[in-house]
């Protein structure tokens, strides 16, 4: 349930970055990319804070950890940009992107479960720790 809400707010703010890009006439693809790594921060910082809480606090944030993070969430903009590519001419750029918001999900989940916060276990890495 948490997982869902802090990604909704992702949504909004990867939706948000890729349609002023668009519309400042940054390419799709481009824009794209440039919105996913906006919500991919986010949603690290979020997630870590509410969602995969260890011991009653928020999880640990570090450089490794987030390297994992966006290698799991990888698969996400992949997808996003071949449904683009595929189908944003025949149904337009949003729709496309909407489209492939429902096939990120499970996976974006499941690998920060699995991946990188590991069920609120602290990961095996030497990445520097941040107090945020």
């Amino acid at each position: 349930m948490r997982f869902g809400a802090v990604g909704v707010g992702n949504v909004v703010t990867e939706f948000l970055i890729f349609n002023i890009l668009l519309h400042s006439g940054v390419a799709m693809l481009a824009a794209n990319a440039a919105g996913f790594l906006c919500a991919n921060i986010q949603s690290y910082l979020v997630n870590a804070h509410v969602t995969f809480r260890e011991n009653g606090a928020r999880a640990r944030l570090s450089v490794g950890r987030y390297v994992r993070f966006m290698a799991a969430h990888s698969l996400s903009l992949a997808i996003s940009t071949a449904f683009i590519a595929a189908f944003a001419d025949k149904i337009g750029p949003n729709p496309a992107k909407l489209a492939a918001v429902g096939f990120g999900f499970i996976a974006n989940y499941s690998m920060s479960a699995f991946f990188v916060f590991r069920g609120g276990r602290p990961p095996r890495d030497s990445g520097s720790e941040s107090a945020l």
